[in-house]
C-alpha cells in the first residue's frame, strides 16, 4: 500500500508523502501537517467522518421507490475523483491496521487529550460555519440541515474519528521509537555555486536554520530544514550517504536528482537516537511529550506505513477489481 500522489477526500491521516527512500531528493518533500485537524472542514463545508451508521451498503436515495445504494455512489466518486476515492479506501485500510496495532500493544489516548482536542476541533468548525453563513447558522443547525444528523449523533461521529486520529499518532511514534533513528536537517538549492557558498558560511558558524529558511527549496526550509527523527534501518539513500557523519557534522555539497532536475544538497546530522525499549504504557509520558505542540509529520506516517506493509497483509484493490480472498 505505497503512498502516492493526491491528497485525501476525508482530510484524514493517509497522506501523499514521498517515500522515505526518496523524501530528501523529491521536488518538494511534504510539509508537516497537523493530522489532528483532519476532521476540520474547509469553509463552508463540515467534514462528516467516513463511517456513517446504517450498514455496509445502505440506501442513500430512492427514485420511484427503487433504491440507490452507497456502493453506487462510491463507484461514481471513484470514476469522477479517483484520487479522493482511493485515498478514502487507503484511510480505511490504515484505520484497520492501526486498530490491530493498538490492540497488540494495549494503546490508548488519555481522556483529557481527547476532550481537549474535541473542544478545539468543534470550536474551529463552529467558527467556520458562522463565518461562511455570516452568522445565520451555527454548527448544529448546519449539520442537521446538510447531513440530516442530529447534533449528538454528529458529535459522536467526530469524537470517534478524532480518537482514531489521536490513537494513530501515538501508535506511529511508539513504533518508530522501537527503531534506531536519525534526525537531520538539510538545505537544497538549484545551483551548485549557491550551495558551495552556503556550505562555506555553515563551516564558519553561520546559522543553519536561518540559511535554510532563506534559501532552501525543500519544504522543511520553513522549519529551519529540520526533519523528524526517522528510522535509519528502513533503507534510504539519504541515510546511506550520511551514515559516516557524527552528530553535528556537515556533509559536503551533494548533487541529487529530483523531478525538477538536479539539485544540490547539504545535510547536517543532529542526533542519532537508539531504539527504545519498554511497553506502550511505560512510554506514554514520553510519547505525549513528543506530541505536545507539534504535529505528526507525514514522513513519520510514511515510515510507519512502510513498517506495517512488512507486518500486515495489505491489499488495496482497484475500481471494479474482484477480491479473490487472497
Amino acid at each position: 500500500m505505497a503512498a502516492s500522489g493526491g491528497r485525501r477526500v476525508i482530510r484524514g491521516l493517509v497522506v501523499a508523502a514521498a517515500s522515505l527512500g526518496g523524501c530528501a531528493a523529491s521536488a518538494e518533500s511534504p510539509p508537516p501537517r497537523d493530522v489532528r485537524a483532519s476532521a476540520s472542514p474547509p469553509v463552508p463545508r463540515v467534514a462528516v467522518p467516513a463511517a456513517l451508521p446504517g450498514g455496509s451498503d445502505r440506501v442513500v436515495a430512492r427514485v420511484d421507490g427503487a433504491p440507490i445504494f452507497a456502493s453506487e455512489a462510491f463507484r461514481l466518486l471513484a470514476l469522477s475523483v479517483p484520487d479522493d476515492a482511493h485515498n478514502a479506501v487507503r484511510q480505511l485500510a490504515v484505520d484497520r491496521v492501526a486498530a490491530a496495532e493498538a490492540a497488540a500493544i494495549d494503546a490508548a489516548v488519555p481522556t483529557a487529550v481527547v476532550e481537549r482536542e474535541l473542544a478545539r476541533l468543534l470550536s474551529e468548525q463552529e467558527r467556520k460555519v458562522r463565518e461562511a453563513s455570516k452568522g445565520a447558522k451555527d454548527l448544529s443547525a448546519y449539520v442537521e440541515s446538510v447531513y440530516g444528523l442530529k447534533p449528538p449523533a454528529y458529535f459522536d461521529l467526530v469524537r470517534s474519528a478524532l480518537e482514531r486520529s489521536l490513537l494513530l499518532e501515538r501508535i506511529v511514534l511508539f513504533e518508530l521509537s522501537r527503531h534506531p533513528r536519525t534526525q537531520m536537517r538539510l538545505i537544497r538549492v538549484k545551483e551548485r555555486p549557491l550551495a558551495e557558498e552556503i556550505h562555506a558560511k555553515l563551516a564558519q558558524g553561520a546559522d543553519f536554520a536561518a540559511l535554510a529558511r532563506q534559501h532552501s527549496e525543500d519544504a522543511s526550509g520553513r522549519d529551519g530544514g529540520v526533519y523528524p527523527p526517522l528510522p535509519s534501518d528502513l533503507g534510504s539513500p539519504l541515510f546511506e550517504k550520511t551514515e559516516s557523519l557524527a552528530a553535528g557534522a556537515l556533509s559536503e555539497v551533494e548533487e541529487v536528482s529530483t523531478e525538477g532536475g538536479p539539485r544540490f544538497r547539504i545535510v547536517q546530522v543532529l542526533a542519532r537516537l537508539p531504539a527504545e525499549a519498554g511497553a506502550f504504557a511505560e512510554r506514554t509520558a514520553a510519547i505525549e511529550q513528543a506530541l505536545d505542540g507539534r504535529p505528526l509529520s507525514p514522513l513519520e506516517l510514511e515510515a510507519w506505513m512502510r513498517i506495517m506493509e512488512e507486518r500486515h497483509q495489505i491489499r488495496v484493490l482497484g475500481l471494479g477489481a474482484d477480491d479473490d480472498g487472497a
